[in-house]
């Protein structure tokens, strides 16, 4: 808790920045730092306290295997410290049972794993399944090795956690940690000396708190602080108790609990004005904790509702929790008959448990699951970029004829993000366009606003010299995946416009006027001569839970034509491309190919011909 001598009123009447001590982006760089002197080593050999255990959920059993074998290959290259003990643990078949249900899946594992031995360990826990509709390319191989433009060589969302938690780590008891595995935190903890004013509880919960406009707080969970008036913007991090947690809450609803602070002058690296709160991100609890929820699940299994453990675990903690969330259902994906009275069940398991918050008054909590996000914090965001140390060329070659050339910098690329790729010097991609895993033998020009991700334009499998299309459009989302296709590996190139609800269902009686790369699906269908398109067949479509009605999405419509290689297959997908959004109807005709959704490239994913693809792109640059 705050130590007594720190417990000063903090000076509101200034609006004069508050200096700090080292800075975010010097602090990040130092966490950075020590996680290089363990990558690729004992992960004990900087003398310096890390995880005893890290575990990563998955969906189901499909993506752990995919999980695993990129673990694999991410030892074998020394890019994991080498005697960090990670598991992979799916969601059991069933009803979806959130990430509340996925935490009690982990500890029931753990007690098979390890008994005893659990509860004196610090386990990292990275909630890592799900589809990720939002960000397609990340759906195939997890979101938690999607790149990340830093180190050499790249960094994946994997190494960033493992890094980004590392001077948390001796502040803390033997203990759960829970994080998320699309989102960044970069902060600065102040002085060493500091230490001692927080810690993470022995018993019960520790929330990581961050300062936040109140706009914010309605999208996240919001702590209510005891003592309010006791908060200090000019102190780094500090323990504090913590009365109620508000998930989602209305701007009015903080206001009447006591969650909006005002006239606080934070840092100027945080620095933003009017009414604030402190908003959720990662949290700790202890082993008093995993035991309730550990015999909890082993009485209550197999669970059969969607537990979300921010929602039902956090809003139950603190001397003025209340039952009353239980019947909101509005945050919830899959309503279930068992629902109500599951949420009920762990109220009363953890009613009465302390929580204590640590304010990270300098620090910032960004979330990067989306394309329009990723675009913006690796293209634009140049405070992020500085504070992370993210660069715009990483881990690349850009080859020409002569070997002079082969480390051209990006001056004549167009200074896009470029990661993990080989591509031509004379390619330009634009400044606000990401390009990862992509191998080009010929120059391509990549317009504004767009991702390619696990793409190739390579001489052998291109039927004439050169390309058809060496102009990729601006907005434009593209990954190309390898599908097992009647017993032959074939190739879809997903291609969605970034501004494409993937998600949104529509009735299949409206789907027509869908939109789909900037118009209506139909005008798609009609020019690339998708004859083959049939709603009833091909879409998936559901019974909505409220109504008969069926209903689709673009992730479940066939729209992705396979083709033999990966160039063939980004080629068609350019000239689909061309054909939907100009008035080019006659351009391709895609009537005689085999045609599948979103959702089959899933279910059908050939991971070792992805995997093996990336594999030969990162010996390509680590031998140049």
């Amino acid at each position: 808790m705050e130590n007594k001598k720190d417990e000063n009123n903090h000076n509101n009447s200034k609006d004069v920045p508050i200096p700090m001590d080292t800075g975010i982006a010097t602090f990040m760089k130092n966490v950075f730092s020590d996680y290089e002197k363990i990558r690729g080593k004992d992960k004990n050999s900087n003398n310096a306290a890390f995880w005893d255990v890290v575990v990563i959920t998955t969906a189901d059993y499909a993506q752990k295997h995919v999980f695993e074998l990129q673990i694999e290959s991410k030892r074998k290259r020394k890019e994991l410290p080498l005697n960090l003990p990670i598991y992979v643990v799916a969601d059991p078949p069933g009803p979806k049972i959130g990430n509340g249900g996925s935490t009690m899946v982990v500890l029931g594992f753990l007690d098979l794993c390890l008994g005893e031995e659990m509860f004196g360990k610090k386990i990292l826990l990275i909630h890592a399944g799900g589809q990720s509709k939002r960000m397609p390319s990340t759906s195939c191989l997890g979101k938690i090795f999607s790149p990340i433009p830093h180190g050499d060589p790249v960094y994946q969302m994997l190494d960033l956690k493992l890094a980004m938690y590392m001077p948390f780590i001796p502040n803390m008891p033997p203990g759960v940690f829970v994080a998320c595995a699309d989102d960044i935190l970069v902060y600065d903890l102040g002085p060493f000396e500091d230490s001692k004013y927080w810690s993470f509880c022995y018993n019960g919960f520790s929330a990581l708190a961050h300062p936040s406009p109140v706009q914010i707080g309605t999208k996240h969970g919001v702590y209510v602080v005891e003592n309010e008036k006791n908060v200090d913007p000019k102190k780094h991090i500090r323990s504090m108790r913590c009365l109620k947690v508000l998930q989602k809450p209305k701007i009015t609803q903080m206001y009447e609990h006591g969650a909006v602070l005002s006239n606080l002058t934070f840092s100027e690296e945080v620095a933003f004005k009017g009414d604030m709160s402190y908003t959720d991100s990662a949290f700790f609890f202890g082993m008093d904790v995993a035991k309730k929820l550990l015999q909890f699940f082993k009485e209550n299994s197999p669970l059969t509702c969607e537990i979300d453990a921010y929602g039902d675990f956090l809003q139950a903690l603190g001397p003025a929790a209340t039952s009353d969330y239980i019947n909101n259902t509005s945050n919830v994906t899959h309503l279930t008959p068992s629902l109500v009275h599951t949420r009920l069940k762990i109220f009363e398991l953890l009613k009465g448990t302390d929580i204590s918050l640590l304010l990270m008054n300098t620090s910032k909590f960004i979330h990067i699951g989306t394309t329009k996000e990723y675009i913006h914090h690796f293209c634009f965001d140049t405070k992020l970029q500085s504070e992370l140390g993210l660069e715009k060329d990483c881990f690349n070659i850009f080859t020409e004829n002569e070997p002079s050339a082969k480390k051209q910098r990006l001056s004549d690329t167009g200074s896009g993000c470029i990661m993990h790729s080989c591509l031509p010097t004379g390619c330009f991609v634009s400044s606000n366009t990401v390009v990862e895993y992509c191998h080009f033998e010929f120059p391509l020009h990549v317009g504004q606003n767009s991702i390619i991700s696990n793409c190739a334009v390579l001489e052998e499998e291109l039927t004439e010299s050169p390309p058809p299309h060496s102009q990729i459009p601006h907005n434009i989302f593209l990954h190309t995946v390898a599908v097992k296709h009647q017993e032959k590996t074939k190739y879809a190139t997903v291609v969605f416009h970034v501004d494409d609800d993937l998600k949104r269902k529509v009735p299949i009686s409206e789907v027509s006027s869908a939109s789909y790369l900037g118009y209506d699906i139909q005008r798609f269908i009609e020019n690339c001569k998708l004859t083959q398109f049939e709603l009833d067949e091909h879409t998936g479509g559901v019974e909505s839970e409220e109504e008969t009605q069926p209903l689709t999405s673009l992730w479940q419509m066939s729209l992705f034509p396979l083709e033999s290689s990966m160039t063939r297959s980004l080629m068609l997908a350019l000239t689909t491309i061309k054909a939907s959004q100009g008035n080019h109807p006659n351009l391709v005709d895609l009537s005689n190919y085999d045609i599948v959704s979103m959702e089959e490239i899933l279910e059908h994913k050939d991971v070792k011909v992805m995997l093996k693809f990336r594999e030969n792109l990162f010996s390509k640059i680590s031998m140049a």
